[in-house]
């Protein structure tokens, strides 16, 4: 290949529609735009982001999917909240599934790893006086995918991110509150001094406190 070629960059491609208005109105719900009962429709939705109604559906039963919001009649969505119940049931299983990939975790990781959760902290640490805190959430979100997946255990870190909605729900309700994001960090940051004493026994009990912690900032919003 010619010198001039081996220059040239790959051009990007750009994500599909229905990803673009996924993150649009992801931005916007972690922006407090949309609030719980409130109700709309894939034409409002589209005719706001001057799209068709295809991708706008797409993007909105992913919502639905996730537990986000709830079809109503004619067509339309309602934005729904996770009852107290919800969130009890939720955590009574992730006090079971999380310590147990933890402990699994700790027997997995390179310093590799370590690096990329390290990394993944320090760019939540660069935001936490942004007031979106939707970056935050995304970086999150991939620190707890790669932790979790640390396990070895395919399944077992499926099942965890079958909690993927619960975890969004989460955040939209909390990351715009900046203590929770500094509690978070501190959480993070414990997780990845564990895997570096390598003592399963330890991690298990920073996992079930990250849990408490995340669970009483969950209550204190929705309560």
């Amino acid at each position: 290949m010619a010198q001039s070629q081996k220059s040239l960059k790959k051009i990007l491609k750009p994500l599909p529609l229905r990803e673009q208005v996924y993150d649009s109105l992801r931005k916007e719900l972690f922006k407090g735009t949309f609030v719980s009962g409130q109700r709309i429709t894939e034409q409002e939705i589209a005719v706001s982001l001057g799209v068709s109604r295809t991708p706008v559906r797409d993007a909105l039963n992913v919502f639905r999917k996730q537990g986000i919001l709830e079809q109503s009649h004619g067509g339309a969505y309602v934005f729904s909240s996770p009852s107290t119940k919800q969130v009890e049931d939720i955590f009574e299983i992730r006090r079971v599934l999380e310590p147990m990939a933890a402990r699994k975790a700790v027997k997995n990781c390179s310093p590799v790893d370590i690096k990329r959760l390290e990394d993944l902290i320090h760019k939540e640490e660069d935001l936490i006086d942004e007031e979106d805190s939707s970056l935050t959430y995304l970086h999150n979100a991939e620190f707890r995918r790669t932790f979790f997946h640390l396990c070895g255990n395919e399944p077992l870190a499926n099942s965890i991110d079958e909690f993927t909605g619960h975890i969004l729900f989460h955040g939209i309700l909390t990351l715009k509150i900046k203590s929770v994001r500094q509690t978070v960090i501190r959480g993070q940051s414990r997780i990845v001094e564990g895997l570096k004493a390598a003592d399963e026994d330890n991690m298990e009990k920073i996992i079930l406190d990250y849990l408490d912690q995340s669970y009483k900032a969950i209550m204190a919003v929705i309560n």
